[in-house]
């Protein structure tokens, strides 16, 4: 899709389109396709952001990746990216399936040490956009 927009219709990708498409293969379960279109993304000199790493963390947690979950983690906040409580959920929730509590129990520390600021995301947003309903 990405390429036939770059090559027939003449669209120049960035980093909303990226991760517009990072975010769709996550919710369809194409977890496989997010690692391979954020190296895609990464190799085209976009850097990514707070929603790229998103889709790609909780991808791979739920792919059973954690290795390479927990490496753009790492990655993430070193670029001093701080992840939100839904990138921290993710990786929990991740880790408890894999029977890592440990680790598990480190992020749950460290999600408790951070200042709530620090974590607001996009998707911590999403329930205060929706109209309320009577």
């Amino acid at each position: 899709l990405l390429s036939t927009m770059k090559e027939d219709c003449d669209v120049s990708l960035n980093i909303i389109t990226y991760n517009t498409v990072l975010n769709g293969l996550r919710k369809a379960c194409r977890f496989d396709m997010c690692l391979v279109l954020y190296n895609e993304m990464v190799q085209c000199g976009i850097e990514p952001d707070l929603l790229s790493y998103t889709a790609v963390i909780d991808s791979l947690g739920r792919s059973g990746n954690l290795k390479e979950s927990l490496r753009l983690f790492d990655e993430m906040k070193q670029r001093q990216i701080r992840p939100s409580v839904y990138v921290y959920r993710a990786l929990i929730d991740s880790l408890k399936k894999s029977g890592d509590f440990q680790r598990a129990l480190q992020l749950s520390d460290e999600l408790k040490n951070t200042s709530s600021v620090d974590l607001a995301g996009p998707q911590d947003f999403k329930k205060h956009l929706r109209p309320h309903r009577r």
